[in-house]
C-alpha cells in the first residue's frame, strides 16, 4: 500500500473536523509516526499532507489564513461520505465544480511538466488566492545525458555550479487560472506577479482558451512589459468535467495520458524574462509564514543529497 493510501486511512482517525482545532504539521507527524513508524522522513511525510491537502476528495484539509491542518467535511456529507464530481454524478455547487475543475486541469500541469522532465510541487490552499505563492513550483534540473532509466542529476554539472556560486536548479513558480476574462486579467495578472516574484521565472498558465482579441493583447502587453510568462492550455473547460478525477489522471500511463495531451491547444502569449538567481531574502520571510513553502524547501534538499528528483504527486 503507498504511503498516500495509508494517509487517506489514518488520517481520519486523526484529524479534529472544526478547523479552529486544526492541528500544525509538526504535531500531526507526530500522531502519524505513531500508526506508520519511521519509515518516512519528516520532509516527505510533510509534503503529503501539503499534496493531499489539495485533493476535494481527500479526508485532510488546510486552513485557509495561518498553519494547520483539520478533517474535511462537505456542506452535506457525513465524517464517512466524500462528493464525487464529474460525469458519474451530479454536482450540488458551482464551487465545488470550480474546485474539482481547478483540480483537474493541475493534475494535468502536472503530468505535463513531468513528461517534459520538470517536476512539479504543488504549494498554496486554497488555490489562486494567495499573493505570496503561487500555486506551482515548477523545477528544472541538469541530467546525466547517458542515464537512460531513471533520472538523475549530473554530478559534475552539480559540484561546478557550487563551486562557482551558480543555482543547481531553476525554480519557475506558476500561478494556474481556469479562465482569463477583461474584467479580472489585471488583478489576475499583478496577483501572479506579487506571488512569483521571488523566483527564477514567473508564469500564468489558464486552462481554457483565450480568443477575445482585446484579452490576449491586454496579457501580451502586460506579459512583456513586467517579465511574466503566460500561456494558455487552450481547453474547453466543460471537457475538464468529463476526465477522470485528478489522482487518476496522475496515475495515467505514458500512453493513456498522451492521448489526453491531444486536447490541449498550447497558446504562447509572452514569454516572461529569466532573473539569474532566486531573492534568497524574500524566500527566507516566506519560509517562515508558510509551512507549504517550507515543505518544498526539504523536497528540493532531498532531491539533491539522493542526486534524483522525484514527482511529489505520485508517491
Amino acid at each position: 500500500m503507498s504511503l498516500r493510501e495509508q494517509l487517506r486511512e489514518i488520517l481520519p482517525q486523526i484529524l479534529p473536523s472544526d478547523p479552529a482545532e486544526a492541528i500544525k504539521g509538526t504535531e500531526l507527524i507526530r500522531l502519524v509516526r505513531f500508526r506508520l513508524g519511521d519509515e518516512y522522513s519528516d520532509a516527505t511525510l510533510r509534503y503529503h499532507f501539503s499534496i493531499l491537502s489539495y485533493d476535494p476528495a481527500s479526508p485532510i484539509a488546510k486552513v485557509d489564513q495561518g498553519q494547520g491542518y483539520y478533517m474535511r467535511l462537505g456542506k452535506t456529507e457525513t465524517r464517512s461520505g466524500a462528493p464525487h464530481l464529474g460525469m458519474f454524478s451530479q454536482i450540488d455547487d458551482v464551487q465545488d465544480l470550480q474546485s474539482m475543475r481547478f483540480a483537474r486541469f493541475r493534475a494535468i500541469v502536472e503530468r505535463h511538466c513531468v513528461n517534459g522532465a520538470r517536476y512539479p510541487y504543488l504549494l498554496t490552499e486554497p488555490p489562486g488566492n494567495n499573493w505570496e505563492l503561487p500555486d506551482v513550483v515548477v523545477t528544472d534540473w541538469d541530467f546525466e545525458t547517458d542515464n537512460d532509466d531513471t533520472p538523475r542529476l549530473d554530478e559534475t554539472m552539480l559540484s561546478l555550479k557550487r563551486h562557482l556560486g551558480v543555482s543547481t536548479v531553476r525554480l519557475s513558480a506558476v500561478q494556474l487560472k481556469l479562465e482569463a476574462t477583461l474584467a479580472t486579467c489585471n488583478a489576475d495578472f499583478f496577483q501572479a506577479m506579487s506571488a512569483t516574484r521571488w523566483a527564477n521565472h514567473g508564469e500564468i498558465w489558464i486552462a481554457d482558451k483565450v480568443s477575445d482579441e482585446a484579452l490576449v493583447e491586454s496579457l501580451r502587453v502586460l506579459g512583456h512589459q513586467y517579465g511574466v510568462g503566460v500561456t494558455s492550455f487552450g481547453l474547453d473547460l466543460t471537457l475538464l468535467d468529463e476526465l477522470p478525477g485528478p489522482d487518476e489522471i496522475r496515475r495515467m500511463t505514458a500512453s493513456e495520458f498522451e492521448s489526453l495531451q491531444t486536447l490541449l491547444k498550447f497558446q504562447r502569449l509572452s514569454v516572461g524574462t529569466s532573473r539569474p538567481h532566486l531573492d534568497w531574502l524574500h524566500l527566507a520571510a516566506l519560509k517562515k509564514k508558510h509551512e507549504s513553502l517550507a515543505g518544498m524547501l526539504a523536497w528540493l534538499n532531498s532531491c539533491l543529497e539522493n542526486r534524483k528528483p522525484v514527482w511529489p504527486g505520485r508517491e
